[in-house]
C-alpha cells in the first residue's frame, strides 16, 4: 500500500508523459480529477466503438484457439489470407528488429516513438527522413535509397501524428529498390478509413511487412488485436515466435462481428470524417486565439481521420495541454526533435469529438473561452 501510495506522489509531482495517449490514470492522479470525469481526448480512437453486447458464452469458456470463423473474416476485410493475429502489433513493432538481418534503418523524424525505441534499443544504426511534409518525405526517401539500397524502411502510412499519407504504388516502387536481405515496414494503424489505398490492395512482395490494428477505427483498443501481413521466411520468423492461444476468445467472437459488419463499418467512414470537420469547427476560436497569441503561424498538419494535428510554439501547446487539463479534458503533445525544427516547435494533437455528444462539446466550447480569457488579460 505504501508503495501504491508512492507511486501516486511521483506520478502527481511530474510532467505527463509524451509517449503515448490515453493516460487517464497519470492524468487523475496528477489534477486530482477522478477518472471518470475525464474526457480523453488524445488518441486517435474512433470515439463511437463497435458494440460489444453481444458475445456468446462460448468466448469466455473455451480456450482461445484461432476460430475458422475468425480467420476468414479477417482475410475477407483486409483481402489477403497471409497474416499472422497479434495481442495488438505493438508486440511485433519491440520484435522485429531481432528478426531481421542487421542493416541500417530509414526512419521518420516524426512519428509513432516506438518504431524509433524499438530500432534504437536493438543496436540499429538509424537515418531519418522528414515526415511532416509529403513532397520532402517523398524527395528524402528516393535520395536514401539511391545513395544506400542496403537498408530497411519504416513508413508510417498514414503518419501518426502528421498523416502525411503515401500512395501504395510509390511503396512498391521503393520496395523493388531495396537490396536482399532489406525490408520495407508500412505500419497502417490508421489506413481502415481509405481501404483502397492500403498495400494490401495490391500485389505486394515478399520483402515487405504490412502491420494493421483492429482498435482504432473500431473503437476498442482495450482488445489489443493487430495483424501483420507477410510472406515467406518472414512469416515464418514471426509465426515461430508466437505461442498458443495469443488472441483470446471474446477478441476472436468481437473481430468476427465487426469484420463481416460492412454496414457499421460504412456508416462509421461517413461518422468519422462529420466528427473530424465538427472538431475542426469546435476549436477554430481557440486555434485562431492562438495564431494571436503566437510568434509563429499555428498549421494545421491533418484535419481529416481519426485526429487533428496543429503545429505550433512548444511551449504554447503545452500551456493549452495544461489548461484543459485542469478541466479533465485531456490532449497530446508531441514534441517537434531539435533535429528537425531548431525553433522548439511541436504538434498539438486532437482526437476527434462526436457531433453527436453536445455535453461534451459544451465543455470543450467552455474550456476554450476561458483559455482565451486568461490569456487576453496578461
Amino acid at each position: 500500500m505504501q508503495e501504491e501510495i508512492k507511486t501516486i506522489k511521483q506520478v502527481k509531482n511530474s510532467e505527463l508523459s509524451g509517449a503515448h495517449g490515453g493516460d487517464i490514470i497519470s492524468a487523475s492522479a496528477r489534477y486530482g480529477i477522478a477518472q471518470e470525469q475525464w474526457l480523453d481526448l488524445s488518441t486517435g480512437l474512433n470515439s463511437i466503438s463497435y458494440p460489444t453486447d453481444s458475445l456468446p458464452a462460448s468466448a469466455f469458456r473455451q480456450l482461445p484457439y484461432l476460430q475458422p470463423e475468425f480467420l476468414r473474416a479477417t482475410a475477407e476485410y483486409y483481402g489477403s489470407e497471409q497474416f499472422i493475429p497479434l495481442i495488438g502489433s505493438q508486440m511485433l513493432i519491440q520484435a522485429l528488429p531481432k528478426m531481421l538481418p542487421e542493416k541500417p534503418v530509414l526512419l521518420p523524424d516524426v512519428g509513432y516513438s516506438e518504431h524509433r525505441d524499438s530500432w534504437g534499443d536493438a543496436g540499429f544504426a538509424i537515418q531519418y527522413y522528414p515526415a511532416l511534409e509529403h513532397d520532402a518525405c517523398l524527395a528524402s526517401i528516393d535520395r536514401e535509397l539511391q545513395t544506400n539500397s542496403a537498408q530497411h524502411l519504416v513508413v508510417i502510412n498514414p503518419n501518426n501524428p502528421s498523416g502525411v499519407l503515401i500512395a501504395p504504388q510509390q511503396l512498391l516502387c521503393w520496395a523493388a529498390k531495396l537490396e536482399g536481405g532489406c525490408y520495407l515496414i508500412v505500419d497502417e494503424a490508421f489506413i481502415d478509413l481509405t481501404p483502397q489505398l492500403s498495400v494490401l490492395a495490391h500485389q505486394w512482395p515478399a520483402n515487405m511487412l504490412v502491420l494493421r490494428s483492429f482498435g482504432k477505427f473500431f473503437g476498442l483498443a482495450g482488445i489489443r488485436l493487430g495483424f501483420a501481413f507477410a510472406q515467406g521466411e518472414l512469416q515464418t520468423k514471426i509465426t515461430a515466435q508466437l505461442g498458443l492461444w495469443m488472441i483470446n476468445g471474446p477478441a476472436q467472437s468481437i473481430a468476427t462481428q465487426a469484420f463481416r459488419d460492412v454496414a457499421w463499418q460504412s456508416m462509421a467512414r461517413v461518422q468519422i470524417v462529420a466528427d473530424a470537420r465538427g472538431t475542426v469547427q469546435l476549436f477554430a476560436a481557440l486555434i485562431e486565439h492562438l495564431r494571436e497569441l503566437s510568434q509563429s503561424v499555428v498549421t494545421c498538419q491533418v484535419d481529416s481521420g481519426l485526429f487533428i494535428s496543429y503545429k505550433m510554439q512548444h511551449s504554447l501547446a503545452l500551456k493549452v495541454q495544461q489548461a484543459f487539463c485542469s478541466e479533465g479534458i485531456l490532449l497530446r503533445v508531441i514534441e517537434i526533435p531539435e533535429s528537425v525544427d531548431r525553433t522548439e516547435q511541436a504538434l498539438l494533437r486532437i482526437g476527434l469529438l462526436s457531433v453527436k455528444k453536445g455535453d461534451q462539446q459544451q465543455r470543450i466550447t467552455n474550456c476554450i473561452a476561458a483559455f482565451i480569457a486568461t490569456y487576453e488579460k496578461q
